[in-house]
């Protein structure tokens, strides 16, 4: 008998719609503008190193950065976006890039990890774009960017 209520337990919880959880985003700021990331896409945040530029054909990479005994692809998300990051203080954004880490330069204030709740997430239409939907955190529309995949999306 306990076991058919177990498995009767097991077959209800199956036949139940699933409840969506929140996902946990980070919200960061590059040239004043409020973005946000899920936080899986993330692997840290530190203080900004050195640049060494290089020649590429990638749009928006152009430098490398050494850290440790790394050295990563820089993308210039403020390019894209049409911003300018305030070069005091900047943080170093580590992206878990579907191509290999790459890092990021974001603003000097420090991120914020915020727990969004599914119904605040408005998913984008357009799965290619570096712009993949955006989400109500207080009173403010965040776009969110899909940085695993920056710099392929097939928009100009």
């Amino acid at each position: 008998m306990l076991r058919s209520r177990h498995r009767a337990s097991v077959v209800d919880r199956a036949q139940q719609p699933s409840v969506q959880r929140g996902r946990s985003l980070l919200v960061f700021s590059v040239g004043g503008r409020q973005l946000a990331a899920y936080m899986e896409e993330i692997a840290g945040v530190r203080a900004w190193p050195n640049t060494m530029s290089v020649p590429s054909d990638t749009p928006f990479v152009s430098s490398l950065v050494r850290l440790e005994n790394d050295c990563l692809p820089v993308y210039d998300l403020a390019a894209k976006l049409n911003r300018t990051i305030d070069r005091t203080g900047p943080l170093c954004l580590l992206v878990k890039h579907e191509d290999g880490p790459m890092a990021v330069c974001i603003d000097s204030s420090i991120p914020s990890l915020y727990m969004a709740d599914s119904t605040a997430i408005q998913e984008g239409a357009d799965p290619e774009a570096d712009i993949t939907g955006t989400c109500l955190i207080g009173d403010e529309q965040v776009s969110i960017v899909r940085l695993a995949r920056l710099g392929k999306s097939r928009r100009p």
